[in-house]
């Protein structure tokens, strides 16, 4: 088993490791760090492995727009969250369908993985979990078969943060350390069969579909003076009520986290392509009050945005 990360197109190596077939060996739980900085990108990637399942969290803090490809020799069932920053990616089965994840957001890929090309442009950590097909079916009962590409983008819950943080700082060692990883191991596969099964239950007629679609475009397109939840209802004509949980299933987001996202994404852009002032900004995205802006540009990527805007 080979994992490699490296820049895209270019592929130049930041770092490789070879590792037993499954990732099993001799010991309880393997761990590796490496810390660099190559072309003016600074790399922090901490890595923990046993039998079925390889954990690594990466911090990438590039001077500018930077790509990457995340490979490994065998295919696997990836998990992946973004801690902070924001991630834009794709799957090697995808082509260049690029999906995105910023801070907080999660993307559960039940399908078969060898390689994830991503774009960062901002300081980004992030955490990946490999799954073994052999692993996964073994605790699944053979679920893979059936659900190959079947992706779920949600907001990391609170119960799923707490869990993503005891597996970056778990309080144990030895064999009870590798209990305690694979029993937050299981109850993300648990949490990915809830929200799957949450995506099943909830019925949306095709006119529904494209009714809250409409919606997400409005959302879109309106960033100044948004529409209440009741307002976006009657102008999409939808109630209230299947617009709020239908927004949430098929777009990840509640109509005002969506809101917020395409504020902070719109914002990043103007700030760091666009080198537009942080006041005209924050009057861009809807923001009245520029210190209010600030605060949540702030808390959104970590970095004040007048930092984005100088040549």
């Amino acid at each position: 088993m080979k994992i490699k990360l490296s820049t895209y197109p270019k592929g130049n190596i930041v770092c490789k490791n070879t590792y037993p077939d499954n990732f099993d060996s001799i010991k309880d739980v393997n761990e590796a760090v490496v810390t660099l900085e190559k072309e003016g990108v600074k790399y922090h990637i901490k890595e923990k492995w046993f039998k079925g399942i390889h954990i690594s969290i990466m911090e990438i803090h590039p001077h500018q727009e930077e790509n990457f490809c995340f490979e490994s020799s065998q295919q696997h069932i990836g998990f992946l969250f973004c801690l902070s920053g924001s991630i834009n990616y794709c799957y090697d089965y995808r082509q260049d369908n690029f999906l995105s994840l910023i801070k907080n957001e999660q993307d559960f890929n039940i399908g078969r993985v060898n390689s994830i090309k991503f774009n960062i442009t901002v300081k980004t950590r992030c955490l990946y979990i490999q799954l073994t097909e052999a692993y996964f079916r073994q605790v699944t009962g053979g679920e893979l078969a059936n659900d190959i590409k079947a992706e779920i983008q949600k907001s990391i819950s609170p119960e799923i943060g707490l869990i993503l943080q005891q597996m970056i700082y778990p309080k144990h060692e030895g064999r009870v350390k590798r209990l305690f990883l694979e029993a937050r191991i299981f109850e993300l596969i648990i949490a990915y069969f809830n929200q799957k099964l949450e995506k099943q239950t909830l019925v949306l007629k095709k006119e529904d579909i494209e009714k809250i679609l409409l919606a997400k475009q409005l959302v879109e397109f309106d960033l100044q003076n948004p529409n209440s939840l009741m307002e976006l209802s009657r102008r999409v004509g939808i109630n209230d009520y299947k617009l709020k949980k239908g927004f949430k299933e098929l777009i990840g987001h509640t109509v005002f986290g969506y809101l917020y996202k395409i504020r902070m994404e719109k914002a990043h852009y103007f700030l760091s392509k666009e080198k537009k002032t942080v006041n005209e900004v924050a009057f861009l995205v809807g923001y009245k009050n520029a210190q209010h802006f600030i605060t949540a540009f702030k808390k959104q990527y970590n970095i004040l945005p007048g930092s984005l805007n100088k040549s």
